[in-house]
């Protein structure tokens, strides 16, 4: 039956794509030119491919090279130049770098080390495990940081919880086919446990720990520029139609304040919703520190992958105080390329740091995606689009920037439970940018609101990766994830309207 609706899904998407592609062209709707009519009609057949998954996104994706030059919108150069922006570059070093962190397996030990440090309490492990998880994705990508703490989590429960047999294990890392981009997780991890876990270790302090992991892994990568795509997305959109550059240390000293109130918050509500306890016992402490004794001291490769990483981030972070004085044409992007070529130079016993094998498991469909999101804000801009969409919203009367900031994000936070964040940014932007202009308001506040409310989305196991990883570990239902969800979503959109109008204008200004 399942299936069956997907496939439905899919085939009326293949169909009502193109559709209404033709339809938007032959009818010329709302009075607009034929260059906005063009970028209105292939933009709605690209959204209703990403949505309906007709094709794989990443195909998808690789439709604006198609459809502009042809309806006359730019030419093949200028649809295909955002493909290859420097935020691209910026997200391809940053994968790149944590393929080889993933490699040598310094996540673990990083995630563990965290673990150890903050007691073996109930609440102070879910804590732990949210910190840990959200850590590691300011680094590495939310899938990879989530399929590495789901079975850490799953020893824990299962060792904390006085619980007779299970029906079915919590899926353990091996047992997930990682797919080369994140995107596959969303559309088909879902669907790789089908079974209520109701034999599963249905405890509060199960419940709480697996939630923990998957909110972990979308607030951390909220932090930094290459924590999660839709960041990228803005700081694309905002150096190719503002001539503002956001660098690493400009998004960190926004991201990183609202990723760690957000985190104390959102564990906070778990404690509160779900009040996570285990039973004293004497095995409760060695979880974590057995798991650290197993992996033995530090390797040479994790110490000389850690090395590279420290250097690159150190570049990241001092670059505007220290290197661009010196060197003005060094970017982050230009370091997180760097950063790639050394793991791929670094000698470790015999073999490198990373080989070229290993970059099938790069997410380019990820970087599609961000370069269709890039040409599609190109289209916006040069047809006049972008305008029209931002007089229309500015005429619904909401006009103050609170209202409007609110408004915007409860949209994002809504849609992005149900199509990816990446394509939900990818759209928003060039209208955020255009109602900012229209308004009087400034721009890059309701673009900052809008991408962090796209990875900020805890209601679904489709919503994101880690969701749908976490849903497949068994160990809560759909029911279960909607109820928290929802919960921490209603304090996510006034946490993101209050550090965007109040504290992004302190910082990026």
């Amino acid at each position: 039956m399942h299936s069956h609706r997907l496939l439905s899904r899919q085939t009326v998407g293949l169909v009502l794509g193109p559709g209404v592609c033709v339809l938007l062209l032959l009818g010329t709707p709302f009075g607009l030119s034929s260059a906005a009519t063009a970028v209105l009609a292939s933009t709605a057949w690209v959204v209703i491919w990403w949505v309906s998954e007709a094709v794989p996104i990443p195909v998808t994706s690789l439709l604006p090279v198609v459809l502009f030059p042809l309806t006359g919108v730019t030419t093949v150069g200028g649809a295909t130049a955002p493909y290859a922006d420097p935020i691209v570059f910026l997200l391809l070093g940053g994968f790149l770098i944590a393929l080889a962190i993933e490699r040598w397996n310094l996540h673990h030990r990083l995630s563990l080390v965290i673990l150890d440090a903050v007691g073996t309490s109930g609440k102070a492990l879910v804590l732990g495990f949210m910190a840990a998880t959200a850590f590691l994705s300011m680094w590495i990508s939310n899938t990879a940081t989530a399929m590495m703490m789901v079975p850490i989590g799953a020893a824990v429960i299962v060792e904390l919880t006085a619980v007779g047999g299970r029906r079915t294990p919590p899926l353990e890392r091996d047992d997930i086919e990682a797919p080369n981009d994140p995107l596959e997780v969303e559309g088909e991890l879902f669907h790789q446990l089908e079974e209520e876990p109701e034999d599963l270790p249905n405890t509060s302090f199960g419940l709480a720990l697996m939630l923990g992991i998957a909110y972990g892994a979308s607030i951390g990568g909220a932090a930094t520029l290459i924590g999660s795509p839709p960041n990228a997305v803005l700081a694309g959109v905002a150096e190719s139609n503002l001539g503002v550059e956001i660098g690493f240390l400009e998004w960190m000293l926004v991201g990183v304040p609202l990723g760690v109130v957000f985190l104390l918050v959102t564990w906070l509500l778990l404690v509160v919703v779900l009040r996570p306890t285990v039973e004293p016992g004497p095995e409760r402490a060695d979880v974590v520190e057995r798991q650290l004794r197993e992996l033995g001291a530090m390797t040479t490769g994790e110490r000389r992958v850690l090395a590279v990483f420290g250097l690159v981030a150190g570049a990241w972070i001092l670059r505007p105080f220290v290197i661009e004085p010196i060197a003005p044409t060094v970017t982050d992007a230009m370091i997180a390329i760097a950063g790639a070529i050394l793991v791929f130079l670094v000698p470790v016993d015999g073999e490198r740091l990373l080989d070229w094998e290993y970059t099938s498991r790069v997410p380019w469909g990820v970087l599609l995606l961000l370069g269709a999101g890039f040409s599609i804000a190109r289209g916006f801009q040069v047809s006049g689009l972008d305008v029209v969409v931002a007089d229309a919203i500015v005429g619904l009367g909401v006009t103050e920037l609170a209202g409007m900031v609110l408004l915007l994000t409860a949209v994002v936070c809504l849609l992005t439970n149900v199509t990816s964040n990446t394509a939900t940014a990818s759209l928003f932007m060039p209208i955020t940018l255009s109602i900012g202009l229209a308004t009087g308001v400034a721009p890059l506040t309701l673009m900052a609101a809008a991408a962090f409310a796209a990875s900020f989305a805890f209601v679904l196991p489709v919503a994101t990766a880690p969701n749908a990883i976490v849903f497949a570990s068994g160990y809560l239902t759909i029911p279960e994830m909607a109820k928290v969800g929802l919960v921490v979503t209603v304090p996510a959109i006034l946490a993101i309207a209050i550090f965007t109008i109040w504290w992004l204008p302190l910082v990026w200004s």
